[in-house]
């Protein structure tokens, strides 16, 4: 299978804000692409080792994936 870009976009402030790309061969090895590295843990919050609402998955939202063409 060969690599694919994917577009990473979070489901923020009613609409879909785009915060990235990762590269996969397929939909879910991007979704787990994603989250290792925009990702944000309860506890990385908990601590204030990341500014809020920056280029990251929250833990309390839903993101998705999109084949770029």
């Amino acid at each position: 299978m060969s690599m694919k870009d994917w577009r990473v976009l979070v489901d923020r402030d009613g609409g879909a804000v785009d915060i990235g790309k990762v590269s996969e061969t397929n939909e879910s090895h991007a979704r787990c692409a994603a989250l290792w590295r925009y990702g944000v843990s309860e506890d990385e919050l908990a601590v204030g080792e990341v500014r809020p609402r920056g280029a990251r998955i929250y833990p309390d939202e839903d993101f998705e994936v999109l084949p770029m063409a």
